[in-house]
Formats: C-alpha cells, structure tokens, sequence
C-alpha cells in the first residue's frame, strides 16, 4: 500500500485538478473507437500490448458497467461491439465528454449506486482497483450489480513483472500518489477469495506504450509533489506540420530519418517480441483477471 492513503472524498478533485483528461478531443475518441472491430483489430491490439482491457471479453446484446471509465472510449468501443455500456467515474471533466457523446457516465462513485435499475453481465474496472481506497468494499459492492453468471474483470499493475524488477523505485507504475494499492498474481487471487469470488481466468499483458514510457522514465529524476512529465497527453489531431520543398539539403536530411525511422521501427519490433515473451512467463507489467463469484463448477 501507499502511505499515506488517500480518503475516497479527496480523489475528484485530486483527478479533476491533476490528471490530463480535460484535454481529452472528442473526435480522437469516436475515430479510435471506430476501429474495435475493424480487419486484424484483436492481432493488432495483442502485438501492442493493448488487449489489458475488460471492454474487449464483452458479447454482443450483453450490459457492460465500467468502473473507473476515464475518457469513456471503453463505452464507446462495447457500443461498437453490440453491448449496452454504462461507466462510472470520479473525475468531473469527463461531465463534458459525456454530454458531447451521449454516454451514461455517472460522475462520483461507484458506492452512489448508479444506474439502480440495471443489472450487468460484465464489470470491468481497467487499471482502477490500486486507486481504491478500499477495494475490499467495491468489490463487495460489485456483487450486487452483476447478474446471475455474470463476470467481473479487472486489470491492474503487476508489482511483480519483469519490467518493475528491473527500473525498482522508478517504475511508472508506483504512480504516486494515484495508486494506492500493489497487487502480485497470487494476493490479489487470495484478497478475491476473501471476498467471496474465485479467479476464473488470469494472465499478464503488457503495453508497449508502458515500455516506451518505462524506459523514458529511467533517465528523468522525479521531484516529490511535482506531476511527471510523461503523463502528459497531446491531441492525435493537433496541426500538422507543412510538408517542407525538397532540396539537395532537406533530401539528405529525408534519408537520415528514413534510416532513423527503420532503426525505430526495427527496435519496436524487438520490443514488443520481448514483451510477448515476458506476458507468455507470467511476468507482463499488467494483470488481467476474470472473477466469478463462489466456487468454480
């Protein structure tokens, strides 16, 4: 755990003050979730690493609650899928967002017991359980939420990957003061089965993102009280540059980025083939888990 914690009525404006989401672009939302279900989408999002999310074990016809929602793209990403999407989340700029996409986000806290009528087949919390001042108590609230035969998946940092043995006290995903709880694949088995549910699947998943800002982050010296430089977010359609007239000069600069972009190119393939080897050893940066509650049939 982190100490000291924080209480559950500190976290809005904590997020609403703190985290980038209220420079979150609409429209580079709707364009991302529009591709969910496009040709070689699942090969993609595995190659990537980008398959550590709830939103994507959703069926079709079925009722998805997403605790902890963000910017609401897994919403919209289920709605592609065919489900009903409903999402909870504590930060009040994403009030905006809701309005322009016409999601159902209820802003506060999973505890309000939103959307009373509705009973869901799947609840995904996506990197939110470490946020939690008392994950204990969410997931008994959890319990009453889900149909009969329903799921709960969750996704959380691997206090034990390959990547956190490696970086030790600068790895990203201590995320101070954010994270308040460090979870390792058999605890979080065990604090499950404590609170009446039992892992029905568990695997690890790690981002290539992660990676690329992992190994950013081991040559910057953070400074307590101080927001990280690389959480900082920046719109997909900001201005793009003019393309520039080619001359003799700008030619010769051309082929050097062409060899750097090869070199990069050739790096991240690297990077992520060490990464799918390390998620296939149980080591990967994040844990995706599936609960169901009691015993397995």
């Amino acid at each position: 755990m982190t100490s000291p914690p924080l209480a559950e009525e500190e976290l809005a404006s904590l997020y609403s003050t703190y985290y980038p989401r209220k420079y979150v672009n609409t429209a580079d939302l709707v364009a991302s979730a529009s591709q969910v279900s496009g040709p070689a989408a699942r090969l993609q999002r595995w190659w990537a690493g980008t398959n550590n999310q709830g939103q994507y074990t959703v069926s079709p016809g079925q009722s998805m609650l997403d605790v902890g929602c963000g910017s609401g793209l897994s919403l919209l990403e289920a709605q592609a899928l065919g489900a009903q999407a409903y999402g909870i989340e504590a930060d009040p700029n994403i009030r905006r967002i809701a309005e322009e996409l016409q999601l159902r986000i209820h802003i506060g806290s999973l505890h309000d017991h939103p959307f009373p009528r509705v009973k869901f087949d799947l609840i995904v919390l996506n990197q939110v359980i470490e946020h939690i001042p008392e994950p204990g108590k969410a997931l008994d609230a959890l319990k009453e939420r889900l149909k009969p035969g329903g799921r709960v998946v969750l996704v959380f940092p691997n206090r034990c990957s390959f990547w956190q043995r490696l970086s030790g006290a600068k790895w990203i995903n201590w995320h101070i003061p954010y994270h308040l709880h460090h979870f390792d694949a058999g605890g979080f088995r065990a604090f499950a089965r404590r609170h009446g549910y039992q892992a029905a699947r568990q695997r690890t998943v790690t981002p290539n993102i992660w990676t690329i800002l992992q190994l950013r982050a081991l040559r910057l010296s953070p400074m307590p009280g101080v927001p990280g430089q690389i959480w900082e977010v920046k719109s997909a359609r900001d201005e793009a540059a003019p393309t520039p007239v080619l001359t003799n000069t700008t030619r010769t600069l051309a082929a050097g980025r062409a060899v750097r972009r090869l070199v990069r190119q050739t790096a991240m393939f690297g990077l992520s083939l060490l990464n799918r080897l390390v998620d296939l050893m149980g080591l990967g940066d994040s844990i995706i888990v599936e609960l169901t509650i009691g015993e397995m049939p």
